[in-house]
Order: C-alpha cells, then sequence, then structure tokens
C-alpha cells in the first residue's frame, strides 16, 4: 500500500512540472508575440518640419499679495506669490491688464480666514486650484493653464 502512494506523489510531480513548463512556455510565447516592444519606426524619430509652429508657454508672476488672517496669535498676515502658466501671447496682455483684479479678487477671497485654516494640510493645493479657477472665472473660460505658489508665508 505504501509502495503505492509514493507512486502516485511521483506521477503527481511530474504532472506538476508539465504544467509548469506549459505555463512558462506560454508566457514567454505571449511576450515575444504581444507584449515585445517594437522599434520605432524612422519617422517617428525625426524633428518636426518647419510648417509646425513651436507651441508658446509663459509663466506670468503675480507677486507681493499679503492678507491678513485672524486668528488666536493676534494680527498676523499671509503673503503670496504665484506664476500662472499661460499658452499664448495675447493671454499675457490680458494678465497684464486684468492684473489689479486679480489682485483685489484673491484678497476678498482669502480675508477672514484664520491662521489654523491656512496652515491645515492641504491648504495650498486648496489655494492652488481655487486661485486657478477664480483668474479663469475673471478672464472668461479655461484658459490659464496651471498655477504655482511661488510664495507662502504665514507673518
Amino acid at each position: 500500500m505504501l509502495d503505492f502512494f509514493k507512486h502516485k506523489k511521483r506521477r503527481l510531480l511530474w504532472i506538476l512540472a508539465g504544467v509548469m513548463v506549459v505555463a512558462v512556455v506560454g508566457a514567454a510565447g505571449v511576450w515575444f508575440l504581444y507584449l515585445q516592444p517594437t522599434h520605432k519606426s524612422d519617422t517617428a524619430t525625426r524633428p518636426p518640419s518647419s510648417l509646425h509652429k513651436a507651441s508658446f508657454q509663459a509663466l506670468w508672476p503675480l507677486s507681493g499679495i499679503e492678507v491678513p488672517l485672524s486668528g488666536r496669535m493676534g494680527e498676523r498676515a499671509l503673503r503670496l506669490s504665484f506664476s500662472f502658466v499661460l499658452d499664448s501671447e495675447s493671454l499675457v496682455a490680458e494678465m497684464d491688464r486684468h492684473r489689479e483684479e486679480i489682485i483685489d479678487a484673491m484678497k476678498r477671497a482669502l480675508d477672514g480666514r484664520s491662521v489654523e485654516e491656512m496652515e491645515r494640510s492641504g491648504s495650498k493645493v486648496r489655494l492652488k486650484y481655487y486661485t486657478l479657477r477664480l483668474v479663469n472665472g475673471l478672464l472668461g473660460g479655461r484658459r490659464v493653464k496651471g498655477v504655482y505658489i511661488i510664495e507662502f508665508l504665514i507673518l
């Protein structure tokens, strides 16, 4: 009886080894046929022709915004500076025309905020997206592509 189980175990091991070999060969075949990186053609590596215009991108700075903050620690202020990502020269000129309006809107939006609220985790990220929505709302559409917070100081 013991001899029967030894042969059965040996047969089971051979079957498992055969299944493993088939699985490895099958995975290698799939990789070579479908997942192997293809070679890029010569046209993909060529630079674009001179007919394509290079895209315009500029950073427009806005600095020196100071907003009073309320809190338990007395009179405090928040000093902010931003850089806005713009994609056209006409937008740079339009941002220059609306500079004071943007500063005023930012001051009104942040007025009355507390020190604790501005120190809270995630406040910079919320401020970044709020500023982007505010400026795009003033300009009438989704024209500003991004905002970088350059300065965020609680004085």
